[in-house]
């Protein structure tokens, strides 16, 4: 079997979220042989620790004959080379970040522990080639970096930045093509959270907002969609309680199709990340027809023009004139954007990061 006829692997650390998104998309769409080895998606810090002697003592089990490695940045790729079987340690390997460490929002009650930061930073100098899915998360990793090698009492590795942005390129997660099938118009503008269960994604903001719109009498419906997990952030259901008669639908749809129905009978999709390094879920919402309405911030500016954004701190404002305004003249703009971000659109550019790999 000659090195070009052979198949790539991916190596998935956290299969779940958009990293599951991309690595099933990618093998469902670009019509190559492509293997993968996954972990579930659980305790992200042990993956980032744990993962590369998983991936290594599996690979010392069944010596896969492949042409490359694909990989997020949740797994550390400096270990696992040096971890390989010899003939394996020469393997071109693609480093995808999803989101980066150096720069990732940390809990009030937390510290930031820069060992995580660290292992990014190792795994893009180990790595050929890095792929961000925005110019934001690219960006903002190398804006951040002179930091974190400034910690170094001495000995601090010189041209570190140079040498990552020389292999470096943009290249977003698609999102799967939508079937636009608007249900009839609502009766109220209905508002859509589709996103994470979780403090880093702005759940305060966001219901507190609706609480005090709903005091002043303003007429809207909810839908609260999204992945929860073990620690779900009490506002949550306490939005519930106080909310309920505006509630449509609350809680995570595990069927991708009436998911994506949901979407499409929504008319506002609202953002009040504190990160957003793309954006999937904004995206997913728009292909089917909702209007976004975004924080002036992170990710959301390079991919959405300004009358889409508000600026942060000023949600409450920003809502209200939606609800109040609604309905809305047709706007195919968000639609149009959203589809730019689709399979149907990326698939030749990813196709190639397979068909010409990065040279060792």
């Amino acid at each position: 079997m000659t090195e070009s006829s052979k198949p790539w692997i991916i190596l998935e650390p956290y299969y779940g979220g958009s990293h599951r998104s991309l690595v099933d998309g990618l093998r469902m769409n670009l019509g190559l042989d492509l293997k993968l080895w996954t972990l579930p998606p659980r305790k992200w810090k042990w993956r980032m620790r744990g993962a590369a002697p998983v991936f290594a003592e599996r690979w010392h089990r069944e010596d896969p004959k492949v042409a490359g490695i694909f990989t997020s940045s949740l797994l550390n790729v400096a270990e696992l080379r040096g971890l390989l079987p010899p003939e394996a340690r020469h393997l071109p390997i693609t480093l995808y970040f999803h989101e980066n460490q150096l720069n990732y929002p940390v809990r009030v009650d937390d510290f930031r522990d820069y060992h995580y930061g660290w292992i990014n930073i190792l795994s893009a100098l180990a790595a050929d080639r890095l792929l961000w899915n925005s110019e934001y998360n690219r960006d903002s990793f190398f804006s951040a970096l002179p930091n974190f090698i400034s910690k170094m009492p001495d000995h601090r590795p010189a041209g570190v930045i140079e040498k990552l942005v020389a292999k470096s390129q943009v290249l977003p997660v698609p999102i799967a093509m939508a079937q636009l099938n608007r249900a009839e118009q609502n009766k109220a503008c209905r508002i859509l959270w589709n996103h994470r269960w979780e403090h880093d994604k702005g759940p305060e903001e966001f219901f507190h907002a609706l609480m005090k719109l709903q005091d002043e009498g303003l007429e809207f419906e909810l839908s609260v969609l999204g992945q929860k997990f073990s620690d779900v952030p009490k506002i949550f259901s306490e939005a519930k309680e106080v909310l309920a008669a505006k509630i449509h639908r609350w809680g995570y749809v595990e069927s991708v199709e009436e998911y994506r129905a949901e979407l499409g009978r929504a008319d506002l999709v609202v953002s009040t990340a504190e990160h957003e390094f793309q954006g999937l879920s904004v995206l997913e919402a728009a292909a089917e027809g909702a209007r976004p309405l975004l924080p002036d911030a992170l990710a959301y500016p390079e991919i959405w023009p300004s009358d889409f954004l508000y600026e942060p701190g000023r949600l409450r404002n920003a809502l209200r004139e939606c609800i109040k305004s609604w309905p809305w003249a047709a706007d195919t703009r968000p639609r149009d954007i959203a589809l730019a971000y689709s399979w149907n659109s990326l698939t030749p550019a990813w196709r190639l990061e397979f068909t010409d790999p990065p040279k060792t």
